[in-house]
């Protein structure tokens, strides 16, 4: 049996979905692991049932014994003599790791972020995670929120091209050495020089979990306000954003999985997608790319 814990917001949930899903088309025994992950998370929780995303779930005696996690005075003696028998793996990089496929009796603790773990599943990931099939669990009445709809009616009335700014838990002063000074106002100005060479008359549809730092943001680019749409959601509903920006034509991405994801869910064949050269400081994340990716240096 494989275990795969669950953890983070919607994005990395999807990739840790998504590994679960190739190892089942292989034949594999994995299920998820979808409350250790979460319990020293106040602000995440298991986000993937609103696409009706079913799987199978780890008992608790499974993860005890994989994880040799037993609370039982024989077990820590045993541990204490023999030290512990934990079959689990944390993921060490974020280059892909091929052997992941050929493993067994493991518990797996990572965010698997590369196309590469799922090469055979994605086209079901698509139909799982579109609008369509939110459509069809909660009905075309339900499926969105009425903003949603009508940001959906103009972003597929335009050349509409997302930019997605992830600020929030990124600006923690624990998360800038990872985060920080990667998708900076000169990277964003420069794909939005880019999109509009490529795609003239190009409409921009800003993403942001910091509704005060847009209207700055949008005052500092006042000569381009009328081309950039401000998207207001409720907070509630991530996953609304991430369908929209789905939808648009084109996208410019943070370093981020959420944006990752709507632009791999975005079935325009002619798709520009921007994201920044750098994913994180210090990291060799080269297997996150795409090929349909266009790469900005945060500097330029």
């Amino acid at each position: 049996m494989i275990i795969i814990q669950m953890m983070g917001g919607l994005g990395n949930q999807m990739f840790q979905y998504a590994l679960y899903s190739q190892l089942k088309s292989m034949g594999k025994d994995v299920k998820v692991d979808d409350e250790a992950g979460f319990k020293e998370d106040s602000q995440r929780e298991p986000a993937l049932s609103v696409f009706g995303i079913t799987y199978d779930r780890a008992t608790s005696e499974e993860i005890i014994k994989m994880r040799d996690s037993s609370p039982a005075l024989t077990a820590k003696i045993r541990r204490k003599l023999f030290g512990r028998q934990n079959h689990s793996y944390f993921e060490e990089s974020k280059l892909f790791l091929p052997r992941i496929f050929d493993w067994d009796n493991i518990y797996l603790e990572g965010y698997w972020q590369s196309e590469k773990y799922f090469p055979d599943v994605g086209a079901q990931l698509k139909a799982e995670f579109g609008l369509e099939r939110l459509r069809s669990i909660h009905g075309n009445e339900n499926g969105l929120s009425v903003q949603a709809e009508s940001y959906l009616w103009k972003i597929e009335q335009t050349k509409s091209v997302s930019i997605h700014v992830r600020r929030g838990d990124y600006l923690l002063p624990e998360n800038q050495a990872l985060f920080g000074n990667i998708c900076t106002d000169r990277y964003y100005e420069h794909a939005m020089q880019v999109m509009a060479a490529k795609h003239p008359g190009c409409v921009f549809y800003l993403f942001t979990n910091d509704a005060d730092w847009a209207k700055d943001w949008l005052g500092k680019n006042s000569e381009n306000s009328q081309k950039i749409i401000p998207v207001q959601l409720p907070d509630e509903k991530d996953y609304e954003a991430l369908i929209l920006m789905s939808r648009c034509r084109h996208n410019i991405l943070a370093n981020s999985s959420f944006s990752w994801w709507a632009s791999y869910l975005n079935d325009n064949p002619d798709k520009t997608v921007i994201a920044p050269e750098k994913w994180l400081n210090g990291w060799d994340c080269r297997d996150i790319y795409r090929a349909d990716m266009i790469r900005l240096d945060p500097g330029l």
